[in-house]
């Protein structure tokens, strides 16, 4: 416990980091956005690679995919429904952060210090039916929903954020490698090694430079109801998956752990474009990775995968 206890500071270390360089001026409020795409387009593709060397599909596994779709749709009709009373602006807000996991800059990341190649692929399998709605689909349902940005935004413009999106085309790619019985050459492993390694202390780095905690009374309110709602989801279903669904038990306890991973971090971006608040939203992400940060690694430790 003591050594799963110290590598989780450790992380927590590296944010709480990033976050009072750019306080104290040595990283300015955007220069985050140059990490964003190291991770997104070299590390974390790497760190999808290597982790899927070896992999065999299985039913369960395609399960994994279809239950990060589901998951999304669940939480954004949700939001929806909770929300169907009140104005546009909190409507947005309600829609765009209820839903979306940030596997990708945070689960994975987080996971990958502590698990095997197995249980970072299972994160990556859900994170392919999870980016269907995080990188435009909850916000096609969210404007045709309020009829924000100008009307419902069109499904090749959908389309075309999901395919720009390297970690997902490495997922769809690494899909089908995988479906035709191929393995990830050994030079190609041994070439990714250290972006691979690279990976986890450079995406908490990034988070600790995008944590915002500047809050506005009515805030905490918010962003608490967003956060609970979404942590009480998650308790159901991992209980429903743990005890009920015929699958491997790393399968059951890996998926557990990642419905408890905050909300993706182009929530705020988005709940901006449908007209609700996004200093709300920044916040309301913020506090979703304080929480997250602390489930993760108490079920990690309860359920013995660490």
């Amino acid at each position: 416990m003591g050594a799963v206890l110290l590598k989780a500071l450790s992380f927590v270390l590296l944010i709480a980091a990033g976050f009072l360089l750019r306080r104290a001026g040595l990283f300015g409020e955007r220069d985050y956005q140059i990490l964003v795409r190291i991770v997104m387009n070299l590390t974390l593709p790497a760190a999808v690679i290597t982790n899927f060397a070896g992999l065999e599909l299985s039913g369960a596994l395609l399960f994994v995919v279809l239950l990060g779709l589901l998951s999304n749709l669940a939480l954004f009709g949700l939001g929806w429904w909770r929300s169907r009373s009140k104005p546009a602006g909190q409507r947005a807000f309600s829609m765009m952060n209820l839903p979306g996991y940030n596997i990708g800059t945070f689960a994975m990341p987080y996971m990958q210090s502590f698990l095997g190649h197995g249980g970072v692929v299972i994160a990556c399998l859900f994170d392919t039916g999870n980016a269907i709605m995080c990188t435009g689909g909850s916000y096609a349902l969210c404007t045709a929903a309020i009829g924000g940005d100008g009307g419902r935004p069109r499904l090749r413009d959908t389309l075309k954020k999901l395919f720009t999106s390297v970690p997902f085309d490495v997922y769809l790619f690494l899909l089908a490698y995988s479906a035709l019985g191929l393995k990830v050459p050994q030079v190609a492993l041994t070439l990714l090694a250290p972006l691979n390694a690279a990976n986890p202390g450079l995406a908490m780095l990034m988070i600790g430079l995008m944590f915002r905690w500047e809050s506005k009374p009515g805030y905490l309110r918010a962003a608490l109801s967003v956060v609970l709602t979404r942590n009480l989801f998650a308790l159901l279903v991992a209980l429903g998956i743990y005890f009920f669904a015929p699958f491997p038990l790393e399968i059951k306890q890996v998926v557990a752990v990642i419905l408890f991973a905050p909300i993706s971090v182009i929530a705020p971006a988005f709940t901006e474009r449908c007209g609700g608040d996004a200093g709300l939203a920044g916040f309301t992400n913020s506090l979703s990775i304080v929480v997250s940060l602390l489930m993760m690694t108490g079920l990690m430790l309860t359920l013995g995968i660490a």
